[in-house]
């Protein structure tokens, strides 16, 4: 497999187009993996990835060039939570996920966050275990906020089995607090 030469960076609104159409392509492999409910053509809409765009909050792969991968981030409660993260599947398996992924944890870190957190789902192996393998781990029930308790429920409400669902959470280690 030939080196990529990648680039991490803030998304542009040109690049919109690239991130709708590769959270589609990476959303295909949950229809392989037994949830179809994932893989329903559904991308970000655009009104949210403009306004996504220009508050910083979506962070670009681009191997050789080429857009292969985003992640998008926001705010639960005031604390720092990963969206979503998206390689396209021609890329997958070349540690841009990952990349993405130690991007948003050191631009936390830089930033003070005390932690960052997601939901996902707890039965595929590149979501929890891939997650759990960089630090996350699972938020119990009993320790859900009101806002984890509401996106939850919001997922159910829109088809999402929370029966194999978990929130995470990576806290982290800030040497300036």
């Amino acid at each position: 497999m030939p080196t990529l030469t990648l680039v991490i960076r803030s998304a542009l609104l040109d690049d919109i187009a690239d991130i709708q159409r590769i959270g589609v392509e990476a959303d295909e492999r949950f229809a392989l993996a037994g949830h179809p409910e994932l893989a329903d053509g559904s991308t970000i809409p655009t009104r949210v990835a403009e306004q996504a765009i220009s508050q910083g909050r979506i962070t670009i792969a681009e191997a050789d060039g080429y857009v292969v991968g985003w992640v998008y981030v926001g705010r639960i409660d005031g604390e720092l939570c990963i969206g979503q993260i998206s390689v396209t599947p021609l890329f997958g398996r070349r540690g841009i996920g990952s990349a993405l992924l130690r991007t948003i944890i050191e631009q936390a870190n830089s930033r003070n966050e005390a932690s960052i957190v997601l939901n996902t789902q707890s039965d595929v192996p590149w979501n929890r275990p891939w997650f759990e393998r960089h630090g996350f781990t699972i938020i119990s029930r009993g320790q859900w906020t009101s806002a984890l308790e509401t996106v939850a429920a919001e997922q159910s409400a829109g088809g999402l089995d929370w029966s194999n669902r978990v929130h995470m959470r990576l806290v982290l280690n800030n040497l300036t607090k």
